[in-house]
Protein backbone atom coordinates (compact mmCIF):
# COMPACT_ATOMS: atom_id res chain seq x y z
CA UNK A 1 0.00 0.00 0.00
CA UNK A 2 1.57 3.52 -1.34
CA UNK A 3 2.53 5.94 2.03
CA UNK A 4 0.34 8.34 2.58
CA UNK A 5 1.76 11.80 2.15
CA UNK A 6 2.83 13.89 5.51
CA UNK A 7 1.33 17.76 4.99
CA UNK A 8 2.75 20.71 7.54
CA UNK A 9 1.74 23.97 8.61
CA UNK A 10 3.36 26.44 10.86
CA UNK A 11 2.26 29.24 12.49
CA UNK A 12 3.37 32.45 15.41
CA UNK A 13 1.60 34.99 17.27
CA UNK A 14 3.21 37.48 19.32
CA UNK A 15 1.70 37.02 23.28
CA UNK A 16 4.45 39.92 24.97
CA UNK A 17 2.13 41.24 27.74
CA UNK A 18 2.23 45.29 28.08
CA UNK A 19 4.70 45.92 30.97
CA UNK A 20 4.02 46.72 34.42
CA UNK A 21 2.61 42.90 34.83
CA UNK A 22 3.65 40.63 37.10
CA UNK A 23 6.07 38.21 36.47
CA UNK A 24 5.79 34.14 37.18
CA UNK A 25 8.34 31.93 38.54
CA UNK A 26 9.62 33.62 42.07
CA UNK A 27 7.82 34.80 45.06
CA UNK A 28 8.00 38.27 44.73
CA UNK A 29 4.77 39.98 44.56
CA UNK A 30 6.11 43.06 43.48
CA UNK A 31 8.28 41.88 40.21
CA UNK A 32 6.21 43.23 38.00
CA UNK A 33 7.65 44.02 34.07
CA UNK A 34 10.05 46.96 33.53
CA UNK A 35 11.20 45.74 30.14
CA UNK A 36 10.85 43.48 26.98
CA UNK A 37 14.44 41.34 26.71
CA UNK A 38 12.73 39.43 24.26
CA UNK A 39 9.08 38.23 22.73
CA UNK A 40 7.31 35.51 24.10
CA UNK A 41 5.27 33.36 21.32
CA UNK A 42 2.96 31.37 21.00
CA UNK A 43 3.98 29.00 18.45
CA UNK A 44 1.83 26.55 16.51
CA UNK A 45 3.24 23.16 14.36
CA UNK A 46 -0.26 21.17 12.51
CA UNK A 47 0.43 17.99 10.99
CA UNK A 48 -1.55 16.09 8.88
CA UNK A 49 -1.59 12.58 6.87
CA UNK A 50 -5.00 11.09 5.67
CA UNK A 51 -7.96 11.24 8.13
CA UNK A 52 -5.15 12.44 10.97
CA UNK A 53 -4.38 15.77 12.08
CA UNK A 54 -2.35 16.66 15.08
CA UNK A 55 -1.19 20.13 16.65
CA UNK A 56 1.65 20.76 18.57
CA UNK A 57 1.24 23.97 20.98
CA UNK A 58 5.12 25.71 22.18
CA UNK A 59 4.18 28.52 24.35
CA UNK A 60 7.02 30.71 25.73
CA UNK A 61 5.81 31.11 29.19
CA UNK A 62 6.46 29.43 32.60
CA UNK A 63 2.99 26.79 33.22
CA UNK A 64 -0.30 26.73 31.93
CA UNK A 65 -3.23 25.15 34.25
CA UNK A 66 -5.65 22.67 33.18
CA UNK A 67 -8.21 25.27 32.49
CA UNK A 68 -6.26 27.23 29.61
CA UNK A 69 -5.37 23.81 28.25
CA UNK A 70 -8.59 23.07 27.84
CA UNK A 71 -9.34 26.38 26.64
CA UNK A 72 -6.62 26.27 23.60
CA UNK A 73 -7.91 22.68 22.40
CA UNK A 74 -11.96 23.80 23.00
CA UNK A 75 -11.05 26.51 20.62
CA UNK A 76 -8.91 25.25 18.22
CA UNK A 77 -12.00 22.35 17.77
CA UNK A 78 -14.46 24.82 17.20
CA UNK A 79 -12.43 26.78 14.49
CA UNK A 80 -10.64 23.75 12.63
CA UNK A 81 -12.64 21.03 13.28
CA UNK A 82 -9.18 19.22 14.50
CA UNK A 83 -10.11 17.26 17.70
CA UNK A 84 -9.32 18.29 21.25
CA UNK A 85 -7.77 14.68 22.20
CA UNK A 86 -5.25 15.45 19.12
CA UNK A 87 -3.77 18.59 20.37
CA UNK A 88 -0.57 19.03 22.50
CA UNK A 89 -0.21 21.83 24.54
CA UNK A 90 3.60 22.83 25.81
CA UNK A 91 4.75 25.48 27.61
CA UNK A 92 8.37 26.26 27.83
CA UNK A 93 9.18 27.19 31.82
CA UNK A 94 10.32 30.43 31.13
CA UNK A 95 10.77 32.22 34.87
CA UNK A 96 10.12 35.91 32.82
CA UNK A 97 6.63 35.42 31.96
CA UNK A 98 2.91 36.45 33.45
CA UNK A 99 1.55 34.56 35.78
CA UNK A 100 -0.80 32.04 33.71
CA UNK A 101 -1.87 29.72 37.22
CA UNK A 102 -2.52 29.99 40.43
CA UNK A 103 0.39 29.11 42.71
CA UNK A 104 -0.33 29.58 46.85
CA UNK A 105 2.60 31.71 48.00
CA UNK A 106 3.87 32.37 44.74
CA UNK A 107 1.44 33.92 41.67
CA UNK A 108 -2.23 34.22 41.13
CA UNK A 109 -3.56 33.83 37.64
CA UNK A 110 -3.94 36.75 35.45
CA UNK A 111 -7.37 35.98 33.64
CA UNK A 112 -6.74 38.91 31.28
CA UNK A 113 -3.24 37.33 29.84
CA UNK A 114 -4.63 34.28 29.96
CA UNK A 115 -7.18 34.76 27.79
CA UNK A 116 -5.04 36.58 25.49
CA UNK A 117 -2.51 33.94 25.11
CA UNK A 118 -6.01 30.94 24.52
CA UNK A 119 -7.02 33.80 22.09
CA UNK A 120 -3.50 34.06 20.14
CA UNK A 121 -2.67 30.29 20.99
CA UNK A 122 -6.10 29.35 18.58
CA UNK A 123 -4.87 31.88 15.95
CA UNK A 124 -1.84 30.42 15.47
CA UNK A 125 -3.35 26.94 14.85
CA UNK A 126 -5.98 28.09 12.51
CA UNK A 127 -3.51 30.05 10.57
CA UNK A 128 -1.17 26.79 10.39
CA UNK A 129 -3.94 24.43 9.48
CA UNK A 130 -4.93 26.81 6.29
CA UNK A 131 -1.03 26.71 5.11
CA UNK A 132 -0.03 23.04 4.76
CA UNK A 133 2.78 22.06 2.29
CA UNK A 134 3.54 18.13 1.33
CA UNK A 135 6.78 18.19 3.83
CA UNK A 136 9.40 15.29 4.51
CA UNK A 137 11.13 14.89 8.18
CA UNK A 138 14.93 14.93 8.93
CA UNK A 139 16.01 13.90 12.82
CA UNK A 140 19.29 14.95 14.64
CA UNK A 141 20.72 14.16 18.23
CA UNK A 142 23.32 15.59 20.22
CA UNK A 143 24.88 15.29 23.47
CA UNK A 144 24.44 18.73 25.78
CA UNK A 145 25.18 19.61 28.71
CA UNK A 146 23.22 23.02 29.17
CA UNK A 147 21.55 21.36 31.83
CA UNK A 148 22.79 20.10 35.59
CA UNK A 149 21.17 18.60 38.63
CA UNK A 150 20.19 21.42 40.81
CA UNK A 151 19.69 19.26 44.01
CA UNK A 152 22.52 20.01 45.62
CA UNK A 153 23.33 18.41 49.08
CA UNK A 154 24.73 20.19 51.95
CA UNK A 155 27.73 19.39 54.27
CA UNK A 156 24.66 18.46 57.03
CA UNK A 157 23.07 16.19 54.52
CA UNK A 158 19.90 18.24 53.28
CA UNK A 159 18.81 19.03 49.92
CA UNK A 160 18.56 22.39 48.63
CA UNK A 161 18.63 24.70 45.15
CA UNK A 162 22.23 24.54 43.73
CA UNK A 163 24.99 22.80 41.55
CA UNK A 164 25.09 19.24 41.24
CA UNK A 165 27.61 18.45 38.97
CA UNK A 166 27.50 14.73 39.96
CA UNK A 167 23.71 14.58 39.74
CA UNK A 168 21.19 12.94 37.27
CA UNK A 169 20.27 14.63 34.33
CA UNK A 170 19.30 14.17 30.47
CA UNK A 171 22.30 15.20 28.18
CA UNK A 172 20.12 14.24 24.58
CA UNK A 173 19.29 17.05 22.22
CA UNK A 174 17.23 16.74 19.99
CA UNK A 175 16.10 18.32 16.81
CA UNK A 176 13.19 17.51 13.87
CA UNK A 177 13.52 19.37 10.93
CA UNK A 178 10.72 19.62 9.00
CA UNK A 179 11.40 20.60 5.04
CA UNK A 180 9.14 21.85 2.26
CA UNK A 181 10.04 21.84 -1.30
CA UNK A 182 10.01 25.07 -0.60
CA UNK A 183 12.65 25.23 1.81
CA UNK A 184 12.38 24.73 5.37
CA UNK A 185 9.27 24.63 7.35
CA UNK A 186 10.00 24.25 11.22
CA UNK A 187 12.27 23.36 13.40
CA UNK A 188 11.61 21.77 16.49
CA UNK A 189 14.36 21.88 19.17
CA UNK A 190 13.86 19.27 22.36
CA UNK A 191 16.02 19.22 25.41
CA UNK A 192 15.67 19.86 29.39
CA UNK A 193 16.59 22.79 31.69
CA UNK A 194 14.77 24.86 33.64
CA UNK A 195 14.88 28.51 32.05
CA UNK A 196 15.91 30.43 35.60
CA UNK A 197 18.83 32.02 34.14
CA UNK A 198 17.22 35.67 34.95
CA UNK A 199 16.90 35.62 38.51
CA UNK A 200 13.85 37.49 40.61
CA UNK A 201 16.15 40.44 40.12
CA UNK A 202 15.40 40.77 36.33
CA UNK A 203 12.65 43.05 35.72
CA UNK A 204 12.79 41.75 32.25
CA UNK A 205 10.16 39.86 30.16
CA UNK A 206 12.33 37.26 28.47
CA UNK A 207 12.00 33.18 27.01
CA UNK A 208 15.41 33.64 29.17
CA UNK A 209 18.26 30.75 27.48
CA UNK A 210 16.00 28.82 24.94
CA UNK A 211 14.61 32.39 23.55
CA UNK A 212 18.76 33.53 22.79
CA UNK A 213 18.72 29.38 21.27
CA UNK A 214 15.76 30.04 19.01
CA UNK A 215 16.97 33.07 17.74
CA UNK A 216 20.10 31.91 16.75
CA UNK A 217 18.66 28.98 15.14
CA UNK A 218 16.30 30.82 13.15
CA UNK A 219 19.49 33.01 11.73
CA UNK A 220 21.10 30.38 10.44
CA UNK A 221 18.75 28.29 9.61
CA UNK A 222 15.74 30.62 8.12
CA UNK A 223 13.62 28.80 9.60
CA UNK A 224 11.19 29.36 12.59
CA UNK A 225 11.77 27.14 15.54
CA UNK A 226 9.90 25.64 18.75
CA UNK A 227 11.54 24.68 21.97
CA UNK A 228 10.01 21.44 23.91
CA UNK A 229 10.98 21.67 27.36
CA UNK A 230 11.89 17.74 28.53
CA UNK A 231 13.18 16.56 31.67
CA UNK A 232 13.35 19.89 33.84
CA UNK A 233 12.01 19.03 37.18
CA UNK A 234 15.11 18.97 38.99
CA UNK A 235 17.48 20.47 35.95
CA UNK A 236 18.76 23.86 36.15
CA UNK A 237 20.71 26.16 33.60
CA UNK A 238 24.50 25.20 33.57
CA UNK A 239 26.24 28.55 34.41
CA UNK A 240 29.68 29.86 35.46
CA UNK A 241 27.77 31.04 38.24
CA UNK A 242 27.27 27.41 39.07
CA UNK A 243 23.88 27.59 40.95
CA UNK A 244 20.17 27.30 40.54
CA UNK A 245 19.48 30.46 38.97
CA UNK A 246 21.71 32.54 36.21
CA UNK A 247 23.03 35.95 37.34
CA UNK A 248 21.79 37.75 34.23
CA UNK A 249 22.49 38.81 30.77
CA UNK A 250 26.27 37.54 30.59
CA UNK A 251 24.80 34.24 31.75
CA UNK A 252 21.67 34.07 29.25
CA UNK A 253 23.92 34.62 26.03
CA UNK A 254 26.31 31.81 27.86
CA UNK A 255 23.99 29.17 28.15
CA UNK A 256 21.65 29.79 24.99
CA UNK A 257 24.44 30.34 22.77
CA UNK A 258 25.98 26.82 23.97
CA UNK A 259 22.36 25.71 23.23
CA UNK A 260 22.28 26.63 20.19
CA UNK A 261 25.78 25.83 18.96
CA UNK A 262 24.41 22.37 20.24
CA UNK A 263 21.09 22.94 18.18
CA UNK A 264 22.70 23.44 14.94
CA UNK A 265 25.53 20.69 15.67
CA UNK A 266 22.75 18.05 15.89
CA UNK A 267 21.08 19.93 12.78
CA UNK A 268 23.76 19.43 10.68
CA UNK A 269 24.13 16.17 11.47
CA UNK A 270 20.78 15.32 9.90
CA UNK A 271 21.94 13.38 6.54
CA UNK A 272 18.31 12.39 5.76
CA UNK A 273 14.61 13.50 5.30
CA UNK A 274 12.03 11.27 4.89
CA UNK A 275 8.21 10.65 5.00
CA UNK A 276 7.07 9.85 8.07
CA UNK A 277 3.68 8.09 9.26
CA UNK A 278 1.37 10.56 11.74
CA UNK A 279 -0.14 9.05 14.59
CA UNK A 280 -2.11 10.06 17.72
CA UNK A 281 -2.53 7.60 20.81
CA UNK A 282 -4.79 8.83 23.71
CA UNK A 283 -5.40 7.20 27.11
CA UNK A 284 -7.00 7.97 30.39
CA UNK A 285 -5.27 7.06 33.65
CA UNK A 286 -4.90 8.71 37.66
CA UNK A 287 -2.53 10.87 38.98
CA UNK A 288 -3.00 8.83 42.46
CA UNK A 289 -2.66 10.96 45.72
CA UNK A 290 -1.63 10.24 48.91
CA UNK A 291 -4.35 10.38 51.68
CA UNK A 292 -5.18 13.82 53.96
CA UNK A 293 -3.32 14.41 56.86
CA UNK A 294 -5.80 13.83 60.18
CA UNK A 295 -7.83 17.01 60.35
CA UNK A 296 -6.08 16.97 64.08
CA UNK A 297 -2.80 17.52 62.48
CA UNK A 298 -4.27 20.07 59.99
CA UNK A 299 -5.68 22.20 62.53
CA UNK A 300 -1.88 21.98 64.80
CA UNK A 301 -0.21 22.55 61.78
CA UNK A 302 -2.77 25.81 60.07
CA UNK A 303 -2.69 27.61 63.78
CA UNK A 304 1.42 27.00 63.23
CA UNK A 305 1.46 28.53 59.93
CA UNK A 306 -0.99 31.57 60.72
CA UNK A 307 1.01 34.35 61.88
CA UNK A 308 3.07 33.96 59.02
CA UNK A 309 0.24 33.77 56.43
CA UNK A 310 1.01 37.05 54.43
CA UNK A 311 4.64 36.11 53.80
CA UNK A 312 5.23 35.35 50.12
CA UNK A 313 7.05 31.97 49.86
CA UNK A 314 6.96 29.42 52.50
CA UNK A 315 4.89 31.25 55.24
CA UNK A 316 1.62 32.07 52.28
CA UNK A 317 2.13 28.31 50.93
CA UNK A 318 2.16 26.23 54.00
CA UNK A 319 -0.86 28.76 55.68
CA UNK A 320 -2.81 28.32 52.66
CA UNK A 321 -2.34 24.38 52.33
CA UNK A 322 -3.41 23.76 55.69
CA UNK A 323 -6.45 25.96 55.03
CA UNK A 324 -7.10 23.76 52.21
CA UNK A 325 -6.85 20.13 54.01
CA UNK A 326 -9.31 21.35 56.95
CA UNK A 327 -11.76 22.09 54.26
CA UNK A 328 -11.17 18.62 52.22
CA UNK A 329 -12.05 16.85 55.31
CA UNK A 330 -15.35 18.20 55.15
CA UNK A 331 -15.58 16.46 52.08
CA UNK A 332 -15.75 12.84 50.69
CA UNK A 333 -11.94 11.77 50.19
CA UNK A 334 -10.80 12.02 46.58
CA UNK A 335 -7.76 9.11 45.68
CA UNK A 336 -6.45 10.76 42.60
CA UNK A 337 -6.99 12.94 39.65
CA UNK A 338 -8.57 11.82 36.11
CA UNK A 339 -5.93 12.74 33.66
CA UNK A 340 -5.97 12.39 29.61
CA UNK A 341 -2.95 11.68 27.81
CA UNK A 342 -2.40 12.13 24.05
CA UNK A 343 1.01 10.71 22.64
CA UNK A 344 2.03 12.22 19.08
CA UNK A 345 3.54 10.03 17.30
CA UNK A 346 5.65 10.55 13.64
CA UNK A 347 7.33 7.78 12.25
CA UNK A 348 10.62 6.67 14.77
CA UNK A 349 8.86 10.20 17.41
CA UNK A 350 6.98 9.43 20.60
CA UNK A 351 6.00 12.94 21.67
CA UNK A 352 4.91 12.24 25.34
CA UNK A 353 3.46 15.24 27.58
CA UNK A 354 4.25 15.01 31.19
CA UNK A 355 1.29 17.59 33.33
CA UNK A 356 4.24 18.65 35.31
CA UNK A 357 8.12 19.01 35.94
CA UNK A 358 9.31 15.41 36.15
CA UNK A 359 12.64 14.45 37.49
CA UNK A 360 15.44 13.50 34.86
CA UNK A 361 15.28 10.09 36.21
CA UNK A 362 11.48 9.21 35.64
CA UNK A 363 12.73 10.42 31.61
CA UNK A 364 15.41 8.49 31.58
CA UNK A 365 13.72 5.48 32.96
CA UNK A 366 11.21 6.06 30.33
CA UNK A 367 12.97 6.82 27.33
CA UNK A 368 15.41 3.21 27.98
CA UNK A 369 12.21 1.26 27.54
CA UNK A 370 10.09 2.63 24.84
CA UNK A 371 9.57 1.16 21.80
CA UNK A 372 9.90 4.63 20.27
CA UNK A 373 13.78 5.74 18.95
CA UNK A 374 13.23 8.77 19.63
CA UNK A 375 10.97 9.63 23.06
CA UNK A 376 10.68 13.15 23.87
CA UNK A 377 9.31 13.69 26.86
CA UNK A 378 7.32 17.22 27.06
CA UNK A 379 7.28 18.96 31.12
CA UNK A 380 4.43 21.19 32.12
CA UNK A 381 2.63 20.21 29.04
CA UNK A 382 -1.11 19.62 28.94
CA UNK A 383 -1.31 20.91 32.66
CA UNK A 384 0.10 21.15 35.34
CA UNK A 385 0.24 19.10 38.70
CA UNK A 386 3.97 20.55 40.18
CA UNK A 387 6.68 18.27 40.81
CA UNK A 388 6.92 14.52 39.37
CA UNK A 389 9.40 13.44 41.83
CA UNK A 390 11.30 10.13 42.50
CA UNK A 391 10.81 7.72 45.64
CA UNK A 392 14.16 7.82 46.25
CA UNK A 393 13.83 11.88 46.81
CA UNK A 394 11.35 12.20 49.13
CA UNK A 395 13.54 10.90 52.13
CA UNK A 396 15.93 14.06 51.70
CA UNK A 397 13.22 16.82 50.84
CA UNK A 398 14.08 19.47 49.47
CA UNK A 399 12.13 22.74 47.64
CA UNK A 400 10.97 20.37 44.97
CA UNK A 401 9.69 17.30 46.96
CA UNK A 402 8.01 20.60 49.42
CA UNK A 403 6.22 22.76 47.15
CA UNK A 404 3.66 20.30 46.34
CA UNK A 405 1.65 22.18 48.79
CA UNK A 406 1.47 25.02 46.62
CA UNK A 407 -1.33 22.87 44.31
CA UNK A 408 -3.89 21.81 46.52
CA UNK A 409 -5.05 20.07 49.79
CA UNK A 410 -4.11 16.72 47.50
CA UNK A 411 -0.22 15.60 47.20
CA UNK A 412 0.19 13.10 44.56
CA UNK A 413 0.97 9.50 45.35
CA UNK A 414 4.93 8.58 46.51
CA UNK A 415 5.13 5.89 43.87
CA UNK A 416 4.06 8.93 41.07
CA UNK A 417 7.49 8.29 39.20
CA UNK A 418 6.37 4.17 38.55
CA UNK A 419 3.08 5.60 37.81
CA UNK A 420 4.02 8.03 35.08
CA UNK A 421 6.39 4.63 33.63
CA UNK A 422 3.91 2.58 33.82
CA UNK A 423 0.92 4.02 31.83
CA UNK A 424 2.69 5.85 29.76
CA UNK A 425 4.89 2.54 28.55
CA UNK A 426 1.84 0.83 28.19
CA UNK A 427 0.78 3.75 25.33
CA UNK A 428 3.70 3.86 23.82
CA UNK A 429 3.75 -0.16 23.62
CA UNK A 430 0.09 -0.01 21.66
CA UNK A 431 1.13 2.79 19.48
CA UNK A 432 3.99 0.91 18.30
CA UNK A 433 2.75 -2.63 18.11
Amino acid sequence: MEELQLFGGFARTDITPELGILLMGYPDPDRKAESVRDPLQANALVLKQGETTAVLISLTICILDDAGVEAIRRGIQEQTGIPADSIVVCTAQTHSAPCTMTCWGWCDRDETYVDLLVSESIKAAVKASQNLKKIQVGIGTTESDVGVNRRAIKADHTVGLGYNPWGIYDPEMTVVSFQSADGPLATLIHYGAHPTVLSSKSRAISRDWPGVMIDRVEDLTGAPALFVNGAVGDIAPRSNILGSVGDGEAALLEVGTRAGMDAMRAIRAIKEFRNLALGVTTGAYQLPYRPLPSEEEARHYLAEAEPHRHEYGRGMCEYKYWQAVVRAQQAAPVSGKNYLQVILRLGPIAIVPFPGEPFAEIVLRLRDFSPAQYTLCASTSCGSNGYFVTRESLDRGGYEVWVARAMGAYILAENIDDVLVEKNLRLLTEAYA
